[in-house]
């Protein structure tokens, strides 16, 4: 610390200027490193193994003008480690009059998830200085032709996005009867919580937060089992010869035989004078 010996006050600091500030980031790398190491330690010994599902997201299928992509697609699943935050039945919002989910918060190291996803598919964008690629790569309209890699869309980042899906893998085993582990589709992507996360300035985790995931027979992932709707038939879903396997046949109480639940509806419910049974809307 600089003192100016000719002031009327010793001790006294003239200038921000003459202090070492301990903070300074330019100089303190040694001291992050060792931060990020902690929070990579703390992960793998504390954390829990979950199913990382890498949405594939395309610009060229995908419909912006309404803000859909009927054809997405998830890369295969990857298995890490995240520590887990997880208040299931959360009754944050109960008081406004909304239905009560899961909230859910996970932190991934940042070099871990480069490890992991690294080999998942990057395709670099060209630029303008590749002028002869560029115009091999392109249709007569001027789209491209080929499909994007993954993190196309990321502007060729390895990082989670929006639309990603894991899995609590670990924490669902041994659930009672067919149940696996919940599902959670990423809905907010944070890489700085200074109140938690920034020791000395460093960016260290990932942190991911998540609602509960709802499956529309995308390519590439399952069902959440024992969380089957009902459906109005026995067959659901993927139709035989699609990309993937049919869904399951719904086991209906009344369906042995197997029959469609509508001729069950028919002949049990809603044929009044053959059946005479309105027990199910209160004998009337």
């Amino acid at each position: 610390m600089y003192i100016d010996k000719n002031s009327c006050f010793p001790g006294i600091v003239p200038t921000d200027g003459s202090c070492f500030r301990y903070v300074d980031k330019d100089v303190i790398g040694n001291e992050e490193y060792l931060y990020s190491n902690y929070y990579r330690e703390q992960i793998a010994q504390y954390g829990t193994q979950i199913t990382y599902y890498v949405n594939q997201y395309n610009v060229l299928s995908a419909d912006n003008f309404y803000g859909e992509d009927p054809t997405r697609r998830y890369a295969q699943g990857v298995v890490l480690n995240a520590y887990v935050e997880l208040s299931e039945n959360a009754n944050t919002l109960t008081k406004f009059g909304f239905q009560a989910d899961d909230e859910i918060t996970i932190f991934i190291h940042l070099s871990a998830f480069y490890d992991y996803f690294i080999n998942t598919g990057i395709q670099p964008i060209q630029t303008e200085t590749n002028t002869e690629q560029v115009v091999s790569n392109e249709s007569s309209i001027g789209l491209r032709d080929e499909v994007p890699s993954t993190y196309e869309a990321q502007f060729n980042q390895v990082q989670p996005k929006s639309g990603d899906v894991f899995v609590l893998t670990e924490y669902g085993k041994g659930r009672p009867g067919v149940r696996s582990g919940k599902q959670f589709e990423v809905t907010e992507i944070l890489d700085e919580d200074i109140s938690r996360t920034n020791q000395l300035g460093g960016h260290y985790v990932w942190i991911l937060k998540g609602k509960r995931f709802e499956y529309s027979f995308e390519p590439g992932i399952t069902d959440e089992k024992g969380d089957n709707q009902v459906f109005d038939d026995s067959k659901s879903g993927i139709l035989s010869g699609g990309s993937q396997d049919p869904s399951p046949d719904k086991k209906y109480d009344e369906q042995y035989p197997l029959q469609s639940i509508n001729d069950v509806s028919a002949q049990k419910v809603f044929d009044m004078p053959a059946n005479n049974n309105t027990s199910v809307y209160g004998t009337y």
